[in-house]
């Protein structure tokens, strides 16, 4: 005869699915960990591919060779991370971190012949731009994707903030491979200038919800790295950028100044996601660590508990049924003091469980919205063939003129669209 399930085997078993759920994130913290550093180095590879383009071939060729073979080992390295992953026990959760990760394969196959091209001046800078930023956009989804499966608050936060940070460093990399463009022609014109502003807005953005959601380790690294002095040069180019007229001129060699500074700030930068990256992988093990060690408890305590006798009976249960209408009704050979017990650890875990859930909502808050305003401005690019730029630029200009949240201009245009499809 099979022996029937009980309320201790699933109360291990939610708390073994615990422990494999927080493995399962370790894997993940792993992967972005790759995928931050493969985005570093393309980063490098696509501001030194626009000095090189623009320059006829003239600037930075040793510079961008050596740099291709550090974007080759960390591409490797990313590679081999993917084989961590379980892909036999996928399910729905991970649909969509998989579709991310299967694009950036996609795209990274075909960069060998890319960088042919590039070689040969085949192709423009804006063309280079664009490659590069779709192919780190993919990478970006994928921690995106990891932070959005997870579902332990702590470690959430942890990928939101890593988010948001690696997204800001991303916009402060488009801004140099922007500036090296402008700075190695010599001018800037109104589009380059109004795009370097807008990534400079942008990435406060994130720098601001990176602040919110980071440790106090990374922040306070953060804070010292705006005091650099590459930051203050830096900052003293973006002001020389920002008075410059179209018709002016600027001598080449500056934009080897404006490389420079703004390399050493996203090195620094680079730095910071380092140090967030193994504060994800320490927390992670000390989760399923702690995880682990509730469960050799759990189960040490109910094995403790099933060879207690039971307790002499008091003169209330002691009493003929038939003489004393009781509420108390133990079952016959249930042992009260397990029984109690296993009450206690059932509410204990409902109580973990509900403020894991609390938790793991707030935390979730910024991803959902991201997702939102992401998708009101695909609509918008759809709908008026703008550039993302220009729809993000609609939503923010809308929210100010009405004097509401992003947020809440992103659902309205979501419901408008979707109430104009429901009558189509």
């Amino acid at each position: 005869m099979k022996t029937p399930l009980t309320t201790e085997n699933f109360l291990l078993a939610a708390k073994q699915s615990e422990i494999n759920a927080l493995k399962r994130l370790m894997l993940s913290s792993k992967l972005v960990i790759r995928v931050t550093e493969l985005i570093h180095e393309l980063q490098k590879e696509r501001g030194l591919s626009n000095s090189f383009l623009v320059s006829e071939g003239k600037r930075f060729v040793k510079e961008r060779a050596a740099e291709m073979s550090m974007t080759q080992s960390a591409n490797d390295a990313f590679v081999e991370s993917l084989e961590l992953l379980e892909l036999k026990n996928c399910g729905s959760s991970t649909i969509r971190l998989y579709s991310s990760i299967a694009f950036v394969l996609h795209q990274l196959d075909d960069l060998s012949s890319f960088r042919e091209q590039v070689s040969k001046q085949q192709i423009s800078t804006s063309e280079n731009t664009r490659y590069f930023n779709r192919l780190i956009a993919g990478l970006l989804s994928v921690i995106f994707e990891a932070a959005d499966i997870s579902n332990d608050p702590d470690i959430t936060r942890a990928l939101v903030g890593l988010f948001n940070f690696v997204q800001g460093k991303e916009y402060a990399g488009q801004e140099r491979a922007w500036g090296v463009i402008g700075f190695t022609a010599g001018e800037f014109n109104t589009t380059i200038r109004d795009q370097i502003h807008a990534l400079q807005e942008a990435q406060q953005k994130c720098f601001t919800i990176f602040s919110e959601f980071s440790k106090s380790v990374p922040n306070a690294l953060w804070r010292q790295l705006d005091e650099t002095e590459a930051t203050v040069e830096l900052g003293r180019m973006r002001q020389l950028i920002s008075r410059l007229k179209p018709e002016d001129n600027l001598p080449t060699s500056i934009c080897e100044v404006w490389y420079q500074a703004s390399t050493v700030r996203i090195d620094d930068m680079q730095n910071i996601v380092k140090q967030m990256t193994e504060d994800l992988l320490e927390l992670s093990q000390n989760k399923i660590t702690l995880a682990e060690e509730e469960l050799r408890l759990h189960k040490e305590q109910l094995v403790t508990l099933a060879d207690y006798e039971e307790p002499p009976m008091s003169p209330l249960t002691a009493m003929d049924e038939n003489e004393v209408n009781t509420t108390v009704n133990i079952s016959q050979g249930v042992n009260i003091k397990l029984a109690h017990s296993l009450y206690d650890l059932v509410q204990r875990q409902a109580t973990h469980l509900q403020k894991v859930s609390e938790e793991l909502t707030a935390a979730k808050q910024t991803l959902n919205e991201r997702k939102l305003i992401e998708k009101a401005k695909g609509i918008l690019m759809s709908s008026q063939n703008v550039n993302e730029e220009q729809a993000y630029k609609q939503l923010r200009q809308a929210a100010m003129d009405g004097n509401k949240r992003i947020i809440d201009i992103a659902e309205n245009i979501i419901s408008v669209a979707s109430m104009l499809r429901g009558h189509v």
